[in-house]
């Protein structure tokens, strides 16, 4: 609502700048890879967010147009396949120039906790602000096949959040399909665990961020996910509605 608002206020339509599409076939690989109809609606989707979001500059950072359509066009991945056109409840993107450092203790991968200062690409907080690092959004978006890509996983998060919780079961529709989630997804969070998992360590440290990780590796890395995880990755093509290893040419 306060996103309308604010757009109503604004007069400025909502509409994707053709000069945007530069930026993204040059900025963002998984751009070329998309047909005419998914192209479609992710003008749309980064339009809107691009438009709609409330974006805040961290230290200086300076909020160019490539930031936000390539922070935007990465977000609306995600949303691609879904019946939703926005994130909801997040207050603002606020955006670092790198990493943001933070003390205290906190979980690690594989069960562990820490309280070595920690330097984040990013941090997702409920009902607030999405936090990123630019020079990470900046190189994943380039460069998927490293397989991480922190505005897929924060904003994995807020799908995750959607139902008030964040526990790495996003809204699944039914009983039915909440239980087939459980059950491909507990095994393979275990497999993460004990070190035999394609995913990496990250995953393990609790459900919310095997979800996160997850779609990372899902989108980033779709062929090896089909391969040594085809229970998980045929839970993660229902979810998002997408079929990337297909979408990027994989064999069957």
């Amino acid at each position: 609502m306060l996103a309308t608002i604010r757009r109503w206020l604004s007069g400025r339509p909502v509409e994707f700048d053709p000069a945007w599409e530069r930026v993204l076939l040059d900025g963002f690989e998984h751009w070329g890879a998309l047909d005419d109809d998914e192209l479609a609606r992710m003008r749309m989707l980064v339009a809107r967010f691009v438009h709609e979001t409330e974006w805040e500059a961290a230290r200086g950072m300076d909020l160019t147009d490539e930031v936000r359509v390539l922070i935007a066009a990465q977000a609306a991945m995600l949303l691609l396949g879904l019946s939703i056109d926005e994130y909801f409840d997040v207050t603002s993107v606020i955006v670092h120039s790198s990493t943001v450092r933070l003390r205290g203790t906190h979980a690690t991968g594989a069960g562990t906790m820490s309280d070595a200062p920690r330097h984040l690409a990013g941090q997702a907080h409920p009902r607030g602000p999405v936090v990123l690092s630019w020079s990470a959004v900046r190189r994943e978006a380039r460069r998927p096949e490293r397989g991480q890509n922190v505005v897929y996983h924060e904003f994995a998060h807020r799908l995750d959040m959607l139902d008030g919780m964040t526990d790495g079961t996003p809204p699944l529709g039914s009983e039915d399909a909440a239980e087939r989630w459980a059950a491909v997804c507990t095994p393979a969070f275990e497999r993460v665990r004990d070190g035999t998992s394609i995913l990496r360590s990250y995953a393990g440290t609790n459900p919310a961020e095997f979800f996160a990780v997850a779609t990372e590796a899902f989108f980033t890395r779709p062929r090896e996910v089909r391969e040594h995880e085809p229970d998980l990755y045929a839970e993660l093509r229902a979810f998002y509605g997408q079929d990337p290893a297909e979408r990027m040419g994989a064999p069957a």
